[in-house]
C-alpha cells in the first residue's frame, strides 16, 4: 500500500507542471516579443506640414505614391495578461522605398517624392485563451504614426512631416513551444488613420503560469 501511494504522488507530482501548463484558469503573465512587420499604409489625410518655408503643398500628398506606401521593418510588444485580458505598448519601426518616382507639376512646382519615414507608438487592450500550447488572440489597438516625408521642389530637397492617431484591430495565434518562449503570427486591419492593413511575425519570451 505505501509503495502505491508513493508511485501516485510521484505521478501527480509528475503531471502538476503539465496541467499547470494546460490550465486555462491559471494564464495570467508578463511577455515580450520582438519580430518582422508588414504595412500598407495611406497618406492622403495625413496632414503633412512642411519645415520651415517649405511650399504649401496640398494636391501632391493625394497620388501615388502617397496612396499605397509599403513598409517592411521591426515590431516590438510588451504585454501584461491578467484573467485572459491583454493590455500591450508596442513600437513600430517600418521601412518604405518610394523608388524613383518621376518629377511631376503639382500645386505649382516641380514636385518628385524621395523618401518617407516613420514610426509609431501602439498601446492596445484585447483578449486570449489559451487551449492547448495555442493562444488565439484579438486586439483594440490605439497607434501615434509619425511620419516625415522628403520632397525634390523645385530642385530642392523640402521636409515635411505630421503626426497621427488612428485604430486597428488585431488578430492571431501564438504557439508555444516552451513554457516561456513561443512564436506568434498576427494580422491587422486599419479602422482609422494611415494604416489600412498589417501583418507580423515574432517570437516571444514570457514569464508567469
Amino acid at each position: 500500500m505505501t509503495l502505491h501511494r508513493s508511485f501516485l504522488a510521484f505521478v501527480a507530482a509528475s503531471l502538476l507542471p503539465a496541467a499547470a501548463l494546460a490550465s486555462p484558469d491559471n494564464d495570467d503573465h508578463f511577455e515580450g516579443t520582438m519580430g518582422f512587420l508588414v504595412t500598407r499604409e495611406d497618406h492622403r489625410t495625413t496632414g503633412f506640414v512642411g519645415a520651415g518655408d517649405a511650399a504649401p503643398l496640398v494636391d501632391t500628398f493625394r497620388g501615388a505614391p502617397y496612396e499605397a506606401t509599403l513598409g517592411m521593418g521591426l515590431r516590438y510588444d510588451l504585454r501584461l495578461t491578467l484573467s485572459h485580458v491583454r493590455m500591450t505598448a508596442g513600437f513600430d519601426l517600418p521601412f518604405t522605398a518610394l523608388g524613383d518616382a518621376a518629377v511631376r507639376r503639382v500645386d505649382g512646382h516641380e514636385v518628385a517624392p524621395r523618401a518617407l519615414q516613420s514610426w509609431g507608438v501602439r498601446l492596445g487592450l484585447g483578449a486570449e485563451y489559451p487551449i492547448g500550447r495555442v493562444t488565439p488572440f484579438a486586439d483594440l489597438q490605439g497607434s501615434i504614426l509619425q511620419t516625415a516625408t522628403t520632397l525634390t521642389v523645385d530642385g530642392r530637397n523640402a521636409e515635411y512631416s505630421a503626426t497621427r492617431f488612428g485604430f486597428s484591430v488585431r488578430g492571431g495565434a501564438q504557439v508555444r513551444l516552451r513554457r516561456w518562449f513561443f512564436v506568434s503570427v498576427a494580422g491587422e486591419y486599419g479602422i482609422t488613420g494611415a494604416t489600412r492593413w498589417g501583418a507580423d511575425l515574432a517570437v516571444g519570451f514570457r514569464v508567469g503560469s
